[in-house]
């Protein structure tokens, strides 16, 4: 009797549970193909209207866009029942035929044509029934397409190409045919200025314009990726150097190198890549590009310091002649060179030097050496005390010759002929007045190097006179002492001893 009662309970349990069960929860019949077909397939002939339901391939009209055959149930536009019985089909016609019973084939003669196109395999990449995108291309994207076949031209580069990073090919390359190689769309830099439309202005309305940019950009661009900036091929210095072998030669064999050429931007912290209408492509004067980097002191490896170049130049009365013409290049080599401080030759530099031409080949190259050659001169300077020049008696020396820099700043000074007012000295740059001053027929310096001494073109100055034999040239001048001149056989007076007169005039 308790037995059958629990019979009769679990009985009851599950038929409460089963009427409990809502009816969207009892299975659904599993899909038998890749379209989504739930039913059995017919054994007879069906309509058209039949091909595509909710039971039979519903995949096949579950996208956003449709192939005109599909919109109107032409399934037999394709397929051809050959057994109702099985449901079996075959092709209508042959696979490079059947997109052109609607779509005329283009002509290829004297084209590229893309090579599943000559085939006729447009099925490798289109979709027959439809896609989510108007062409019916497989995938999201166009590029998916294309990547069946071609491999990922991005790669794992930096930089990308906007079209290429959002698979757009079709901005650039025709999926069919076309004139030009590589399926482009045109030839060229038109093609790249289609959307580089700056670029193109540059070009058209500025003077001067970079070669390679009349030909094609591919010379330094990579249509697709790459890990420089402006999907440069390679880095600005290498690039440019490719063409211009000069300047490669310099970069490799100078001792002092120029950080603007081979730091940041390389070339094109100068130059601009395109066009511009400075000579030489420059994106301005070349002070003014130079005072970009030299408008504050500038650290050197040797641990010395340039000066703020541009207050230097800016703040200065009196410029030395080379920068009013070409400016800096005038004794600069601006790429890199074998002198200090990129001189174009060679200029002393120390306060102290010994005198030979070749030594002060740079000044030579502007100014007349007889300037510093000639120890009487009546026309080959104006510093001189009547007919000695006094620029000989300074620099002509086997040892200790006052180089220029002692006496005249390489750049600007507020005095004329850019005479410094103070001579920098020792390490620390200690700066010695050189109380220099401009008289009607000469001029007058002192309290530096030496005692006040003056100097007349028109009336000299007598001074003590020497020993027979001998030319007093300063020898005992030594910055910061404020010598006597030699007594007249030969002894320095004592440092108490009383002063000489005044020299007269």
């Amino acid at each position: 009797m308790i037995a059958r009662t629990s019979r009769v309970v679990v009985a009851a349990l599950l038929g409460a549970l089963w009427l409990a069960t809502p009816a969207t929860a009892q299975i659904k019949n599993p899909t038998l193909d890749k379209t989504g077909s739930t039913a059995q397939p017919p054994t007879t002939e069906t309509p058209r209207e039949g091909c595509v339901t909710a039971e039979c391939h519903p995949g096949i009209k579950d996208r956003p866009n449709l192939h005109g055959p599909i919109l109107v149930n032409g399934c037999d536009a394709c397929h051809q029942l050959t057994d109702p019985a099985t449901h079996s089909f075959k092709a209508a016609r042959d696979r490079n035929e059947t997109c052109t019973l609607c779509h005329a084939p283009e002509k290829t003669e004297g084209l590229f044509a893309h090579e599943p196109f000559a085939k006729g395999d447009c099925l490798g990449c289109h979709d027959p029934h439809g896609g989510n995108n108007p062409r019916f291309l497989r995938g999201d994207r166009y590029a998916d397409s294309c990547a069946a076949c071609h491999k990922d031209v991005t790669g794992a580069h930096d930089r990308v190409h906007g079209p290429a990073s959002i698979g757009a090919c079709g901005a650039c390359h025709q999926p069919h045919m076309s004139k030009y190689p590589k399926l482009l769309n045109t030839e060229g830099r038109d093609l790249c200025l289609k959307c580089h439309v700056r670029v193109g202005m540059q070009i058209d309305t500025m003077s001067v314009v970079h070669a390679p940019v009349l030909g094609d950009c591919g010379v330094c661009h990579s249509p697709h990726a790459t890990d420089e900036p402006g999907l440069l091929l390679s880095s600005p210095s290498k690039l440019c150097t490719e063409c211009h072998q000069d300047i490669a030669h310099t970069l490799g064999s100078a001792s002092t190198q120029h950080a603007a050429v081979t730091t940041k931007r390389g070339c094109t912290n100068c130059h601009f890549p395109h066009a511009g209408d400075n000579v030489s492509l420059l994106k301005d004067e070349p002070k003014n590009l130079c005072f970009e980097c030299h408008n504050q002191p500038i650290a050197m490896p040797d641990g010395s310091k340039l000066v703020n170049m541009k207050k230097v130049i800016e703040s200065g009365k009196s410029l030395h002649g080379a920068l009013t013409q070409r400016g800096c290049v005038e004794c600069h080599d601006i790429h890199g060179g074998d002198h200090k401080r990129l001189l174009k030759d060679e200029y002393p530099s120390e306060m102290y030097y010994p005198f030979s031409e070749n030594n002060y080949a740079l000044c030579f190259s502007c100014h007349d050496r007889h300037l510093v050659l000639d120890q009487k001169t009546h026309g080959a300077t104006g510093f001189r005390n009547g007919d000695t020049n006094l620029h000989f008696v300074h620099v002509n020396r086997d040892k200790k010759g006052r180089s220029c820099r002692i006496c005249h700043d390489a750049h600007a000074a507020s005095s004329d002929k850019h005479i410094r007012d103070a001579v920098p000295y020792g390490p620390a740059g200690w700066k010695l007045p050189l109380k220099y001053q401009t008289l009607p027929e000469g001029g007058s310096c002192g309290g530096a190097c030496h005692a006040p001494l003056e100097y007349n073109r028109v009336n000299p100055i007598v001074y003590p006179p020497r020993k027979p034999g001998e030319d007093w040239k300063g020898e005992e001048l030594i910055p910061g002492v404020r010598a006597i001149p030699p007594d007249n056989d030969g002894t320095k007076p004592e440092q108490d001893a009383k002063p000489t007169e005044s020299p007269k005039k």
